[in-house]
């Protein structure tokens, strides 16, 4: 399909809130979580499907206002053909549901040029990362497992990603999300019962932004 074909069907409308749970867990204890996530998932009688991601944010800067960061990722297995996402995570919602965080989630397929015209608006660079990983579903909800890393430096006139990686830290980020378009009680409900069962390799808790 020619890119800007499958940049226009994958540009559609998307929902709008995300319900998020999220965990760590020592490197040592990976392997008994992916066992346990393979035998609760749904399908994973083959390879798992697998991610590695390049997450640039940047954040426009508003006097006596609040702050507006965005998201752009792509694929780096996907290169140099990579599909980019910008993407606008709001704040997690923490009186919305007992059980998990809900926030606003907007997600669109954007040109390789977005990073460029975001600086040109005003966006100043943030902070960027890798996320290396495994992917699981269980019905229509989606867990991560991922190795996050950092570039030791970063040149702004560079736009290669390949670059050397640094270990964040020696334990893996989990997270557990659900893409949903209205607020639904049950989906907290369903999300924190599936986290029960991966106890005790990991607590997947709320996002606590008191920290």
């Amino acid at each position: 399909m020619d890119p800007a074909q499958l940049l226009g069907s994958q540009n559609r409308s998307f929902p709008s809130l995300e319900y998020v749970l999220q965990g760590s867990i020592q490197d040592d204890h990976v392997p008994l979580l992916k066992a346990r996530l393979q035998g609760l998932c749904d399908n994973i009688t083959g390879e798992v499907e697998q991610f590695d991601d390049h997450e640039v944010v940047y954040t426009l800067r508003i006097p006596s206002a609040s702050n507006v960061s965005l998201r752009v990722r792509y694929a780096l297995d996907d290169l140099p053909n990579s599909i980019y996402h910008l993407r606008y995570v709001a704040s997690a919602e923490l009186d919305k549901s007992p059980n998990v965080s809900v926030r606003q989630f907007h997600d669109c397929c954007v040109t390789k040029n977005i990073q460029a015209f975001l600086q040109e608006l005003g966006f100043a660079h943030d902070y960027e990362y890798y996320a290396k990983g495994d992917i699981y579903r269980k019905g229509r909800i989606k867990i991560t497992v991922a190795k996050i890393s950092t570039p030791p430096e970063r040149n702004r006139n560079d736009m290669n990603p390949m670059v050397n990686r640094r270990l964040f830290t020696n334990s893996c980020f989990v997270e557990m999300s659900l893409i949903g378009s209205m607020h639904d009680d049950k989906v907290g409900d369903e999300m924190k019962s599936f986290a029960e069962q991966l106890k005790p390799l990991i607590s997947l808790e709320k996002i606590d932004q008191k920290r």
